[in-house]
């Protein structure tokens, strides 16, 4: 199938790759069909290009490169919804917003995006019972991540 998009030009999409949202993402109802696009080569981003708007394409990431230990529950409901019976099977995304300000890049741990490899259905859920934030900014993990090795280096150096 020919895909034109607005980012990626014309594309051969398989049709057996194509991932049907049984439920939407938020603030987009009427967009349910998608592919998985690879991102920038040597970045741990990819694309979720809809197939019925070449103008529409989210930025996703693996919530676990952020937040190592990063797990969700979902009940039989959901589980059912999208043809699994673990969380295990499926793929879980989070949503990237890529402002002007690269310190405020960010991703929303709150409503992943999951999506069954197998059967390709997806869907974007919220975690009602979690602390994870819906704005989790990207710049902060790095930081977070260098003060402690600074705060680690300084111990050292005054024991």
């Amino acid at each position: 199938m020919k895909l034109e998009t607005t980012r990626f030009g014309s594309l051969d999409i398989d049709e057996q790759g194509i991932v049907t949202f049984t439920g939407p993402i938020i603030g987009f109802q009427e967009y349910r069909r998608f592919v998985v696009l690879p991102g920038p080569e040597g970045s741990d981003l990819q694309w979720l290009q809809s197939t019925d708007s070449g103008d529409l394409a989210f930025i996703i990431m693996d919530p676990r490169t952020v937040v190592p230990d990063y797990a969700i529950k979902l009940g039989p409901h959901e589980l059912a919804e999208l043809a699994v019976d673990s969380v295990g099977k499926l793929e879980v995304y989070s949503l990237v917003v890529v402002p002007k300000d690269p310190t405020q890049v960010r991703t929303n741990l709150k409503a992943p995006v999951l999506i069954n490899p197998v059967q390709r259905l997806g869907k974007q859920t919220i975690l009602e019972n979690s602390s994870y934030p819906v704005q989790f900014l990207l710049a902060q993990s790095q930081q977070g991540g260098q003060q402690s090795q600074e705060e680690e280096a300084d111990a050292r150096s005054n024991a």
